[in-house]
């Protein structure tokens, strides 16, 4: 709680989310930093992952795709960002190899209407581009990450960066490392947001396994 205080967001998505005993914890720091609308799919038991959205701005969210099963891999929201613009977004907890395959295809296969307004995929895909999102050839999907980008989506934080090389996760036992955390933009969102980084002090102090993608938009 004390790095999403000390980022002080409008926004902020979660992954590996427990309807568990610090629920209640979380749920009240959450809303004492004035993030109070919350939404989090339901799960068949406490201990399944889900995701949850937590932001001070109008919200409307449901699980994403319509109908999929528990547990929640995604959540599509609709976040009034200013009186003028809304942003749609999926948050997405991507699981491995071929259980990528259905959500990856239901985010190839949403309305063209998204990639002509405000749009954001943004959460952990664990995949990437092989050597250039890793240190080596190991995604299961990349076709499919790189399939978004030919639509027309933007890797908001790679056209930021174009020579850099960040890892949001690192192996434990192998000491390499991957870039599995992205936003990827519409061009008209892409074009508002003034920067994209990465926080790796909650991975590198171990209060995560995963880096933090933090995004600023000029709305």
């Amino acid at each position: 709680m004390a790095t999403i205080e000390r980022h002080d967001p409008d926004i902020v998505t979660l992954q590996e989310f427990r309807h568990g005993k610090s629920k209640p914890i979380l749920m009240a720091g959450l809303k004492a930093l004035g993030l109070d609308t919350i939404y989090a799919p339901e799960t068949a038991t406490a201990r399944d992952n889900s995701l949850l959205i937590a932001t001070r701005l109008p919200l409307k969210a449901k699980q994403f795709p319509d109908g999929s099963a528990v547990p929640a891999r995604a959540i599509s929201a609709t976040i009034a960002v200013s009186p003028t613009v809304e942003i749609n977004m999926v948050a997405v907890h991507f699981p491995q190899k071929k259980e990528q395959m259905p959500l990856f295809n239901a985010l190839l296969e949403l309305p063209k209407s998204w990639l002509e307004g405000h749009s954001l995929l943004i959460g952990d895909f664990n995949c990437g581009i092989p050597f250039v999102d890793s240190e080596t050839k190991t995604f299961y999907a990349t076709q499919l990450f790189q399939q978004l980008l030919s639509d027309g989506w933007r890797d908001s934080w790679r056209e930021r960066h174009p020579e850099a090389r960040e890892f949001t996760w690192v192996s434990s036992r192998k000491a390499n490392g991957f870039r599995y955390d992205h936003a990827l933009a519409s061009k008209a969102l892409n074009d508002m947001i003034v920067d994209v980084r990465y926080d790796h002090m909650v991975r590198e102090q171990k209060a995560s396994d995963h880096s933090l993608i933090i995004m600023e938009i000029d709305c």
